[in-house]
């Protein structure tokens, strides 16, 4: 025929029985038969299972651990040097005798204010009563709110220092300016009559002293400090 098939299909059948097998078909008709058959000893599959109760036997790996103990790593923040120490002393101590020379002036209200009342007086005749009085609460309670501020932003630029902020030191001697202005209009307006001695001995030595403490910041080991980066340590397990 001319499509080329075969006139006698089960001839073709009983041919295709007699294809060549490959080497699986082989093993396995060697298996079905009992024959012997030929294995690789380095092939995993046909080693040998060890029994449990044999004494040379590896023991199995021991199962993983599921949970890290490992403690994670926290930053420590570096101790300051001693000049920083000293500096935080310093400035403290400011604090403490700028507001003992306002507590002071302030529990004198009266007797400040009779005293501004007549020095104003004298230095200006022409004034009348009702200005002067002005005048003198004018100036006796702006020199006390701004020594209050100048404490205030002193002790909020130190903490600012303390947790490492190098620069807040320029700000501390722009507000040291400041300070030395509000300490000379306290000891000419708060600094008279019976207490003139300690509100201007309170007031000056709490300038100097926090002058004292700036400069104690600028010492090379307050440098390395702020440059410097925390410490990593291991958290701990509570």
């Amino acid at each position: 025929m001319g499509d080329g098939a075969s006139k006698h299909p089960e001839h073709d059948l009983e041919g295709a029985d007699d294809e060549p097998l490959d080497a699986a078909d082989e093993a396995d008709e060697a298996d079905e038969a009992g024959a012997p058959r030929e294995t690789d000893p380095d092939d995993p599959r046909y080693r040998p299972l060890v029994p449990d109760d044999d004494p040379d036997s590896v023991p199995p790996p021991a199962r993983p651990v599921m949970s890290d103990q490992t403690r994670p790593p926290v930053l420590r923040p570096v101790p300051p040097p001693r000049s920083i120490r000293t500096s935080r002393s310093l400035w403290l101590l400011s604090f403490v005798l700028s507001a003992f020379g306002v507590l002071v002036a302030f529990l004198s209200h009266e007797a400040v204010t009779t005293e501004l009342t007549e020095l104003i007086g004298r230095l200006s005749p022409t004034y009348d009563e009702s200005e002067v009085d002005s005048l003198v609460n004018l100036v006796y309670w702006a020199s006390l709110a701004g020594l209050a501020i100048v404490v205030a932003v002193e002790a909020a630029l130190l903490a600012f220092v303390m947790n490492r902020r190098g620069g807040a030191r320029w700000l501390q001697l722009i507000v040291l300016v400041l300070h030395a202005a509000v300490v000379l209009m306290g000891s000419a307006f708060l600094a008279v009559g019976a207490v003139a001695v300690p509100v201007e001995l309170l007031l000056v030595a709490g300038f100097v002293v926090a002058f004292a403490a700036w400069v104690c910041s600028l010492a090379p080991s307050a440098h390395r400090w702020f440059r410097m980066k925390d410490e990593a340590q291991l958290a701990a397990l509570d």
